[in-house]
């Protein structure tokens, strides 16, 4: 499956993504195992279902979460619409909270804050994809003319942040495949931010800074969950694949019977039939 390559836009720290259907570029030396990748969708799903639901957040055992989700990272949730596109994207480019913390938060703000759309509703989380990017901290790399700037940015990899007198903006690895030309890219850059296209060839003037995007996302569209009160499966019964609460551990699929309980911060298959408490 395709997936979404997404343009960013710094505002006041935050950062809105513009996406575009491309290939999914990951960075290959993720210190993040496959347990680790499924718990933090199945915590931004959670979220969503929660905070659409009654406002409220999963509450973290963070004494449980491994080291590497305790950790201040940069990142942010994409929200992909079935037959619709893009449906909301923030983030922060800078580590400002733990990851975990920043995935709970990020989600709530990729369907209730993104101000280029309406908030997603509870009922539209049946249609919606969830992705999560992850980013490496930015470095600024020197260079003393166009052509070494041009020489140490790698397409594909690079994430780029260019400041120039007009202000800075930021395009995410993604974004190459849209524009794999490195002249055009950093042209592009500079009119993100206002500033006039050949700006970035002025060395003196401008920095900038590179960063690398760990990328993952949901297998398929609209699974199904329950929020931090639990439910009951439906008439149709449930199949549980999964959990946002760490101490759960790897979980293998479970059918649930109609009418049984189900736990808080489940995820269920797209087809199950839950009724949220």
């Amino acid at each position: 499956m395709k997936k979404t390559a997404c343009i960013l836009t710094i505002i006041t720290g935050l950062v809105l993504a513009s996406c575009t259907k491309g290939g999914e570029p990951v960075h290959n030396d993720s210190p993040y195992t496959a347990r680790q990748q499924a718990y933090l969708l199945n915590l931004a799903r959670a979220t969503l279902i929660s905070y659409l639901k009654n406002k409220s957040k999963p509450e973290v055992d963070v004494s449980a979460l491994p080291d590497e989700l305790k950790v201040k990272r940069g990142c942010f949730v994409t929200l992909t619409k079935r037959g619709y596109g893009l449906r909301g994207c923030i983030g922060y480019i800078l580590p400002v909270e733990p990851l975990y913390e920043g995935i709970i938060n990020r989600a709530i703000a990729a369907a209730t804050q993104d101000p280029r759309f309406p908030r997603v509703s509870l009922k539209e989380l049946d249609d919606i994809q969830i992705e999560i990017s992850i980013l490496t901290l930015p470095e600024e790399i020197t260079f003393s003319s166009p052509e070494e700037l041009l020489d140490k940015l790698e397409p594909g990899r690079d994430g780029v942040v260019l400041k120039t007198p007009y202000g800075s903006s930021t395009y995410l690895p993604q974004v190459w495949e849209q524009l794999p030309d490195k002249e055009l890219f950093l042209s592009s850059l500079c009119a993100k931010h206002g500033a006039p296209q050949n700006t970035w060839k002025q060395s003196g003037t401008i920095s900038v800074s590179t960063y690398q995007a760990i990328v993952f996302h949901e297998p398929e569209f609209g699974r199904k969950g329950t929020g931090t009160l639990g439910g009951i499966a439906g008439p149709h019964g449930a199949a549980i694949i999964g959990s946002a609460n760490w101490q759960k551990g790897e979980i293998t699929e479970k059918t649930v019977q109609p009418g049984e309980e189900i736990e808080p911060l489940t995820i269920c298959t797209p087809n199950s039939d839950i009724a949220l408490k």
